[in-house]
């Protein structure tokens, strides 16, 4: 693992990669280990994903699934490796002589803020009504004004067609609709 005495050299061909489109990747992982004492759980895991690109992970129980996600989301650190989100290491800070060196608190913070996951079991408030739900986060989290969190929060509602909802309480939405709100 890299760490302040001894930093990750960024390979040359570590500079993410373009594919034919010459876009480069969205999300990539660069031979990410994750270990749990001395359980490795990922071997250094080379995966890339695409702008606009949809991915399915599947696999067996233990098979690192989870893993991958709360490495992504930065709720687990790499063990090695580097993983890159939309050029730029994602847990990792750039030394002024192109080394890496494990990120600060600070700078996760930052990274966090442009991820999202809807979990399996998502948990909206029930008091709250969607357009609530959708902005509480934005402004009390982000700092976000109220009047721009809501303007996107309709935005976003209108993407996956529920506009129509926004003064709804989740018991008054199904299941999907409670997701997509989530």
């Amino acid at each position: 693992m890299a760490t302040d005495s001894a930093p990750l050299k960024e390979p040359a061909d570590s500079v993410p990669a373009t594919g034919t489109t010459g876009v480069e990747p969205l999300v990539r992982f660069d031979k990410v280990v994750k270990r749990y004492g001395d359980h490795v759980v990922l071997d250094e895991l080379d995966f890339t994903v695409r702008r606009g690109e949809h991915v399915t992970l599947i696999g067996p129980s233990g098979s690192g699934k989870t893993t991958i996600l709360r490495l992504l989301m930065t709720l687990e650190k790499v063990s090695d490796g580097v993983i890159w989100v939309d050029g730029s290491p994602l847990s990792h800070t750039r030394r002024p002589d192109g080394s890496l060196r494990p990120a600060g608190e600070k700078q996760l913070r930052e990274s966090r803020k442009k991820i999202g996951m809807v979990f399996q079991q998502f948990n909206l408030f029930p008091n709250m009504k969607v357009l609530q739900n959708i902005t509480e986060a934005p402004v009390n989290v982000l700092g976000m004004e109220r009047e721009e969190a809501e303007a996107r929060a309709r935005e976003l509602l209108d993407l996956v067609g529920l506009s129509g909802k926004v003064d709804a309480h989740p018991s008054q939405l199904s299941g999907g609709q409670q997701q997509r709100v989530a």
